[in-house]
């Protein structure tokens, strides 16, 4: 399983736009196109997790809660959030959608990559 809704980011859509018109070109192939998206995906995961250090604190009316494979989706209406204990609040008016992922199934997608990378090197060599 990859975690797609990365791609829905800010960085994730300039991304995809590059791709698009590289492979609209003719420069790259669709299966180098698939691969890139998969380590961006890798990635963006293992950025998040070396790099955040701060918590937020989110309040608000929970509206629903999703889980699926162990991906949890949270909707909160009218949420305040606070980065840390000293920050002012924000206030949104707005509902928003919060995505959770277990961590010890991001480490285990790491390491699945990582046989699969082997294979497809031996498959390029041989």
């Amino acid at each position: 399983m990859s975690f797609v809704h990365f791609r829905t980011s800010t960085i994730g859509i300039q991304l995809e736009e590059a791709l698009q018109e590289l492979l609209t070109e003719d420069v790259i192939s669709f299966d180098f196109l698939e691969i890139v998206r998969k380590e961006f995906d890798k990635a963006i995961v293992t950025a998040l997790k070396k790099k955040v250090k701060d918590k937020p604190v989110i309040k608000g009316k929970l509206k629903h809660y999703q889980n699926c494979d162990n991906v949890w989706m949270f909707f909160v209406h009218r949420p305040e959030i606070r980065v840390s204990s000293y920050s002012l609040p924000i206030q949104l008016s707005c509902a928003i959608k919060i995505i959770a992922c277990d961590t010890k199934m991001v480490s285990s997608i790491g390491k699945k990559k990582k046989k699969k990378k082997l294979i497809r090197l031996k498959n390029i060599k041989a």
